[in-house]
């Protein structure tokens, strides 16, 4: 299965759960795509992955999660065939990022998205070092523990943003 099609799996997967994916066709039209996104709201970010290399300039970050409106993260895998998102953390990301403000986005190039958790499960036991720890983001937050009343964003993000862009080194094959 092609990046593009993979793109387009997670698209379908990630919308069924009330995220929104934006499929660009370059990293700079991604990157504007995120400062759009975040507009004049105040964020935090994990400046120590790669795929955020250059935001930080763009937009107007704070270093308290709990006082941003937005969390941009990179990822290490993502998983087209149920919309998730597989971050870790370590210098430059914190596990508070994705889940503290009321609005997570994800930037995932093409070539980081694989079909099934299998593969993703691959991905993750292949990396030098190996992840001490990991978290699994499959849109926004949802519970219905109270009452059965289904309530978005009581546990993290109430919105899920992933911009999916093909990287200008690596095929999208």
């Amino acid at each position: 299965m092609s990046g593009i099609d993979l793109a387009e799996q997670f698209r379908a997967a990630l919308t069924a759960l009330d995220g929104v994916a934006h499929l660009c066709t370059s990293a700079a039209e991604a990157h504007d795509r995120v400062v759009d996104l975040c507009a004049a709201a105040s964020v935090v970010i994990d400046e120590g992955h790669p795929d955020t290399a250059g935001l930080a300039e763009r937009l107007r970050l704070v270093d308290d999660p709990w006082e941003a409106a937005v969390g941009v993260t990179g990822v290490d895998v993502a998983v087209a065939e149920t919309g998730t998102l597989v971050l870790s953390w370590g210098p430059g990301r914190r596990r508070s990022t994705p889940l503290v403000p009321p609005v997570h986005v994800a930037l995932v190039p093409l070539h980081r998205l694989v079909a099934t958790y299998a593969d993703a499960i691959d991905v993750l036991a292949a990396m030098n070092p190996a992840p001490s720890g990991m978290q699994l983001v499959t849109g926004p937050s949802q519970s219905a523990d109270i009452e059965m009343k289904l309530v978005k964003g009581v546990h993290g993000p109430g919105q899920v943003h992933v911009v999916l862009y093909p990287q200008p080194d690596r095929a999208c094959t």
